[in-house]
């Protein structure tokens, strides 16, 4: 069952706007409080009178129990549904939560005048709705997304929860990067949008010639592509490549230069890159330093590079003694973002993406993690969920894309330290990486393991609890990702790769630690002893 709940505060609209959206989708309506009142015969205002919070509570816990097992429909919750982490954990199972965000000023606006707010009739009602509303702020922040509706009116926001609920190629979800920035660009995210690529290319840049990069693997989708950019007048070049971290080098980025030229690309010209996070990474520092800089759309091809390398605009290449090590910031045009161009993913480099997920849910968004586990209980990973249905993963997708847009606008050349929460693991994993030069294991399953080892690192040195390092190393073996450090590798060999990690501050290695679900730091001083006693706890026994 797939239910939309819409929660927020109350003044906030979900009724009108739950109506107003089950209207566009063809669903039923529900209203819980509707519900509730019919049930007793009698109003909210009446049963909290009568009966107090309490009792209120549970009834509204009842009730949203037996709503959870109808049809799927849109449910407009009231206010404190979120104040139960039972009536989070049931909204999760059974559908997605968005969250209606209004200011004070707004939702004053719109109560004052009400005698059915039982929770207002205080001696300073405007203070008692400060007081709610700031209490259940970061409840409500748990939801799978969040639409604000300041100075919009009903459609206008009936419209953003549809394009969250159920995004289409014609009014995909759109998420803005460096929103106030010259180079700011929008991330499209639906099903099917791969067929739109050249409409929303040639709308957005309008570009004299196109060269398209892509691996042989993925013609499928790049030469339809192709094909539609040339329909409509665009000359495109297609340039293919092999798959793997090896050709990310400065060797390979010279003979792109030359296809390029070769080409007739010049700075009006794009590049159009379809691939995954190598790809990206190789093809973003091409157009990064060719003719000093020239346009260019991302369309991540894999669930890695969907929820994190294709947006912000760090581009690089490998040197030998490790990852990412040339590089720049170069923001992408445009990342479009098409969930169903996964379905011919290797499971794999399905789990290989969702360690970046979880990465994403335990430094930064604890309703994120709760989601990803809530996914892997209902079993995410079966061949049927993850053919049939590309909606299972389009707002977690769009969950991670916000939660680094949001990064990369505080931080976007990892400047103040901000940015390299999304490093979590990283030290480590990249370690990982340049000790089996990038083979054998994946990116994913390399962060993984860097995980675990960087969260008992925060064990020892006592940032992270004992309970955070345990869920997270149950959640990634339920997940099939590795959770110990390679076999045959010693951990001298993954000190000394650490010296290259660009966190560090002269011979000080800075690592990110966990405080808690959610929520993390970047410790300036690790001592190399602890560091080495994490690394030797998560050799494999």
């Amino acid at each position: 069952m797939r239910h939309l709940y819409l929660v927020g505060n109350m003044g906030s609209g979900k009724s009108t706007v739950a109506a107003c959206v089950a209207q566009r989708l063809g669903m039923p309506f529900v209203d819980l409080d509707v519900c509730i009142e019919q049930a007793a015969g009698m109003s909210v205002s009446a049963l909290f009178e009568r009966e107090g919070e309490p009792a209120f509570r549970q009834r509204e816990q009842a009730m949203l129990r037996a709503v959870a097992e109808m049809p799927p429909q849109v449910v407009a919750t009231g206010g404190g549904v979120v104040l139960s982490e039972a009536n989070w954990q049931l909204m999760r199972q059974t559908g997605w939560i968005v969250y209606l965000q209004a200011s004070v000023k707004t939702l004053w606006q719109r109560v004052r005048r009400s005698r059915h707010r039982p929770l207002l009739r205080t001696a300073t009602p405007r203070a008692t709705l400060e007081a709610i509303v700031r209490a259940r702020e970061p409840l409500y922040q748990q939801a799978d997304w969040i639409v604000p509706t300041d100075g919009r009116t009903p459609e206008q926001v009936a419209e953003a929860v549809q394009r969250a609920f159920r995004p289409t190629a014609e009014l995909p979800l759109a998420i803005e990067v460096l929103p106030q920035h010259s180079e700011g660009y929008e991330v499209l995210i639906a099903p099917q949008l791969a067929t739109r690529v050249a409409t929303y290319l040639q709308a957005r840049l309008h570009p004299t010639r196109v060269a398209l990069l892509t691996h042989p693997r993925l013609l499928q989708w790049a030469t339809p592509i192709r094909d539609a950019l040339e329909a409509i007048g665009v000359s495109t070049h297609l340039i293919t490549v092999p798959t793997g971290e090896r050709i990310k080098t400065l060797r390979t980025a010279e003979r792109l230069y030359a296809q390029l030229l070769a080409a007739g690309v010049d700075r009006s010209g794009a590049l159009l890159i379809v691939g995954g996070g190598v790809l990206g990474d190789l093809g973003g520092f091409v157009a990064a330093t060719y003719m000093r800089g020239i346009p260019y759309v991302q369309v991540p091809t894999t669930l890695l590079a969907q929820v994190d390398s294709s947006v912000g605009g760090k581009v690089a290449v490998d040197l030998p003694q490790g990852k990412n090590l040339v590089g720049a910031f170069h923001q992408p045009a445009l990342v479009v973002i098409d969930p169903e161009v996964l379905t011919t993913l290797p499971l794999r480099q399905w789990r290989n993406g969702f360690a970046e997920m979880l990465k994403y849910g335990i430094v930064l968004h604890a309703g994120l993690w709760q989601r990803l586990q809530v996914m892997l209980q209902q079993g995410v990973f079966r061949r049927r969920t993850l053919r049939d249905n590309p909606y299972t993963w389009t707002l977690p997708i769009a969950q991670c894309v916000r939660l680094k847009a949001a990064i990369v606008a505080e931080d976007e050349r990892d400047l103040t330290g901000k940015r390299a929460l999304l490093n979590f693991g990283h030290t480590i994993g990249h370690a990982i990486e340049a000790v089996l030069g990038y083979r054998h294991w994946l990116h994913g399953e390399a962060i993984a393991a860097g995980m675990v080892a960087e969260a008992e690192l925060g064990r020892i040195v006592g940032v992270t609890p004992a309970e955070v390092v345990e869920t997270l190393r149950e959640t990634l073996t339920q997940a099939g990702l590795p959770t110990s450090l390679p076999r045959n590798l010693s951990p001298e060999a993954l000190l000394e790769a650490t010296r290259y990690d660009k966190k560090r501050a002269g011979d000080t290695p800075r690592i990110v630690l966990l405080e808690g679900i959610g929520k993390a730091r970047l410790e300036p001083k690790i001592p190399p002893s602890a560091l080495k006693e994490a690394l030797s706890r998560c050799m494999p026994s």
